[in-house]
This record gives structure tokens, sequence and C-alpha cells, in this order.
């Protein structure tokens, strides 16, 4: 369970941060954002515009120069490192370079966040081979994940990803290498994540996975958010003028 979070408070609360890199490099600069629990959101923008440094400021891969950062009723400029294990196994992430272990089964790399948390192993066979058949890959379940093609191995991280049910999902450019019948696969994939309970952002180029969807869409532009589109009007600041 997240530590004390109400639904009455945005699920994520990103208050005036910024963040550089050595030596001046301004990855973010002075934005805030509110996510709210249950909400799919998209980060767009090209390379370099700071997605993937709020994705990492998010799950605690990175920690702002300055601002706020709140995610599910922890307070990053003050977790403990229990606390960032703790939220961690809240988070499945799927990074942009699949950080899979390719000397592992493609079963062995979905069923590890289950793993870690211990979960029995007649429920981590059933899941994993859920996933399986969501991304399409129930013949290469036995297969070492080093021997997969690129689309096929960005398919087993996201699954990974997915396998605890994480209450957030991050995903950075989950379907850059993926042709457009699996792309619109990952996306019901990540539809029902979300319809079960997951708050769900994904950065991402590819315009085709929004195009045709309500959710709402940020833009960053050389690290500040330059435009939006919403359903709903939600207060959103460091906006471009």
């Amino acid at each position: 369970m997240l530590k004390s979070f109400s639904e009455d408070r945005p699920f994520i609360d990103i208050t005036k941060v910024t963040k550089v890199y050595p030596p001046d490099i301004i990855a973010l600069q002075n934005v805030s954002l509110s996510v709210d629990l249950g909400e799919i959101l998209f980060l767009t923008g090209m390379s370099g515009a700071g997605k993937t440094t709020l994705l990492k400021l998010i799950c605690c891969m990175e920690t702002p120069n300055k601002g706020l950062i709140d995610v599910g009723g922890y307070d990053l400029s003050k977790i403990s490192a229990s606390q960032i294990q703790s939220l961690r196994q809240q988070i499945g992430v799927v990074y942009q370079d699949f950080k899979i272990l390719p000397r592992q089964t493609v079963f062995q790399n979905i069923a590890m966040p289950m793993e870690v948390c211990f979960t029995n192993v007649k429920d981590i066979r059933k899941r994993v081979d859920q996933l399986l058949e969501s991304i399409k890959l129930t013949h290469k379940r036995d297969t070492v994940a080093g021997k997969l093609s690129r689309g096929e191995q960005q398919r087993v991280a996201i699954a990974r990803a997915a396998s605890n049910s994480p209450a957030l999902i991050l995903a950075d450019e989950p379907t850059g290498n993926l042709d457009a019948e699996i792309s619109e696969e990952i996306m019901k994939l990540f539809t029902e994540l979300n319809a079960a309970g997951s708050t769900v952002i994904i950065a991402t180029h590819d315009e085709s996975i929004y195009r045709n969807t309500e959710h709402r869409r940020i833009e960053l532009e050389h690290g500040l958010f330059s435009r939006q589109t919403q359903k709903k009007q939600l207060s959103l600041t460091g906006l471009m003028s």
C-alpha cells in the first residue's frame, strides 16, 4: 500500500521543479504538474526536451536541484532508503533501452519483479502466461531474452513492468521499435492496466498512440511545458508564454 495516500489530492504532485545536469545543462526548469490517481498521461516532445528526466525524478532515479515532488503520499525530498524501496515496488518502469537480462529466459525476466516481492510460484506462472498472451509472445516463453529481436525485447520489458500490477507505470518510448499493429496491442495493455488501477505516464514520440484518445497530453520543449491537450481544465504551471 502507498503511504497515507488520499484520493482527495493529486496522486503525483510536482511543484516548481528544476533539474540541471553538469556542467550547466537545464533539463527541467521550474515546472509544476499534478497527475490524478487512475489517469493516463502522455508526455510528448523532441529528444532532449526533458521527458525522460521527469520520469526519472518521479521514480527516484534522479533528484531535483530545486522544487518538491510528492508521489502517492511520499514527499521525495524527505524519503528514507526503506521508503524508496517500498515506493519502487509500487512503480513499474519501461526503460527506453529495455534493461532486460539477456541470459535469462523471457519467463524469468517477466517474473523477476514478482519474485522480489515473494509472490507464490503458482501466481507468478499464471500472471506471466497472461502477460505473454497480451504481448503475443507465448511461443517465446522459454527463449533466452538476448536472442529476441529489439521489438520483442521491448514487449518483454513492458510485460515485466506490468507484472506486479503496480500503482504507477512509467513508460519511456514504449512503442519506439514496434510496428503499428503491435503498438496498438501495447496501448490496449496499458489501457487494461489502467482500468485495473494503475496510473500510467507515457513519454513518447509516437503520435499514433495518443492521436485518437481523450487522455491528457503535455508537450515538453527545452525543459518547459509548452502545450497541453486535455478533456478537463487542470491547474498547470511552468508553461511557456
